[in-house]
């Protein structure tokens, strides 16, 4: 169940869903940062609150007034079926989704509607990503996760290549100063085009969240359509903000985030991805547990003891016949 209140915006180029979850001061920043920076393009904004506990969606409401579309949801629906309720009411050529913990550098929304304008071969496209400190952020990957792609990016000595050589081995920011093709934008800041999202009916709903994106782009590039990034659009992004506070440790969001990657990749692959997957993060997290630890980085290795310790469960759960969707 929700409740709906429109705004009166017409000839709208773009719709940009945002979902709010107990983070006020941060969805706050994040709408009147797409007010004050996008000068060139008719946008509308629909905000889902996802049944906020602390007021924050009430809160917008008010603040915003008919300057947004708002809808409340009575619960938290997870990503996936909120941001398909805002798909419902859009009215874009283009559909924007942005996270809540989000900063517009200058005109994005416009820099990436000129490239899907000039491009119609691309269905998705997004910016480059930095932190609230202006560092590069993880902005894509170069290729789709499967079970080959994440062995890969699991490895120490690929990770230790990558920080000697970021630039020129980057796999998630784009540094060469003109559009790239990838196998996924983050869904931080995914355009893709209102007819395509339509077709395809949205986020796939048996995915709460994470890994969300990576699912409907496989969808749309089988569908024929390219992914790109777009380095022109810049945007600040506090990953995980919106999630839990001053640490990076949660034993909910890494569960949350095995969860999606392994629905994401048994719809997208089958069952034998899925256990490839789980066996390869087993075997990686034990390695980067032994290094996180000599170098006493203590959030870091909590993330791994957690993921190690989620994938052998998962691995009994599978190999005693629970099904992957429901586990």
């Amino acid at each position: 169940m929700s409740s709906i209140k429109q705004n009166g915006n017409k000839l709208i180029r773009v719709s940009v869903i945002m979902i709010n979850y107990n983070t006020f001061e941060l969805t706050k920043n994040a709408v009147d940062s797409i007010f004050d920076n996008t000068k060139e393009t008719a946008f509308e904004i629909v905000l889902v609150d996802n049944g906020s506990k602390d007021g924050s969606g009430a809160m917008l409401e008010e603040y915003f007034k008919d300057r947004i579309k708002y809808i409340g949801a009575t619960e938290n629906l997870g990503t996936s079926k909120a941001f398909n309720l805002g798909l419902k009411v859009c009215e874009g050529e283009y559909v924007l989704w942005l996270n809540s913990d989000t900063l517009c550098m200058g005109d994005f929304i416009t820099e990436l509607v000129k490239y899907m304008d000039d491009n119609p071969e691309c269905g998705i496209c997004g910016g480059n990503l930095f932190d609230f400190n202006k560092n590069p952020a993880h902005s894509f990957r170069r290729k789709l996760p499967d079970a080959r792609t994440i062995r890969r990016d699991r490895s120490f000595i690929v990770s230790f290549f990558r920080k000697i050589f970021k630039k020129a081995l980057s796999s998630e920011f784009n540094y060469t100063g003109k559009p790239l093709e990838v196998g996924y934008i983050t869904g931080a800041d995914m355009m893709v085009r209102k007819d395509i999202a339509d077709s395809l009916k949205g986020f796939d709903e048996r995915i709460f969240m994470y890994a969300e994106e990576s699912e409907f782009t496989f969808r749309v590039k089988n569908a024929g359509y390219r992914v790109m990034s777009v380095p022109d659009a810049k945007m600040q992004h506090l990953e995980g903000a919106s999630f839990n506070g001053k640490t990076r440790f949660s034993e909910r969001r890494c569960r949350l985030m095995m969860q999606g990657m392994m629905r994401y990749l048994y719809i997208s692959f089958g069952e034998k991805a899925t256990v490839k997957y789980l066996k390869v993060l087993k075997t990686a997290e034990l390695k980067h547990i032994a290094i996180k630890t000599l170098f006493r980085r203590g959030e870091s290795v909590k993330i791994a003891r957690c993921n190690r310790a989620l994938a052998k469960e998962y691995l009994t759960r599978i190999k005693k016949g629970e099904n992957i969707l429901e586990i």
